[in-house]
């Protein structure tokens, strides 16, 4: 169950990223009006950059592997899912989606599997049953079929 939880935080990762992308294109600004109880962002900004360069392209550099590490498993996901010919457009979004559909598809393929496999092992069982059941019935055969000559041969001798 975690694996779907997590599916959906990306997809909704992936929606955010994509309306971000899509703002960005048109040129919307999603900026959060000032409010006298906060502090203009701005100003905190300059204020770090003077105190401390360095956060700046440290935080810069980890992001920029985070974007990296995250590109290389989409890359992953994409060889893993079979393509959809009716996606017109390959975004992030549509691929999770589309991994998603994948994995529950995979999920009922197993559970089929698991049946169907239940299903062989008790007409195994069965078989093995109706197997032992026909062999001794032939021993008892053989059995009788020996014990019944065996006495007609002494009645013979009998006789004679």
């Amino acid at each position: 169950m975690d694996g779907v939880y997590n599916i959906q935080v990306l997809l909704r990762a992936a929606e955010f990223l994509e309306r971000r992308e899509r703002e960005a294109e048109h040129g919307y600004a999603s900026v959060l009006p000032l409010s006298p109880d906060h502090p203009d962002k701005r100003s905190k900004q300059k204020n770090k950059k003077m105190s401390g360069g360095g956060n700046r392209v440290v935080h810069n550099e980890l992001e920029k592997n985070r974007r990296a590490q995250l590109r290389q498993c989409l890359e992953q996901l994409k060889k893993q899912v079979p393509l959809s010919p009716d996606s017109v457009r390959n975004t992030t979004l549509n691929l999770l989606r589309r991994a998603q559909l994948h994995i529950k598809k995979l999920q009922e393929q197993d559970e089929l599997a698991e049946r169907l496999k239940g299903r062989l092992r008790w007409q195994q069982r069965e078989l093995r049953v109706r197997l032992e059941q026909l062999q001794r019935g032939s021993e008892r055969m053989r059995n009788n079929s020996q014990g019944s000559s065996m006495s007609s041969e002494r009645s013979d001798s009998d006789r004679g």
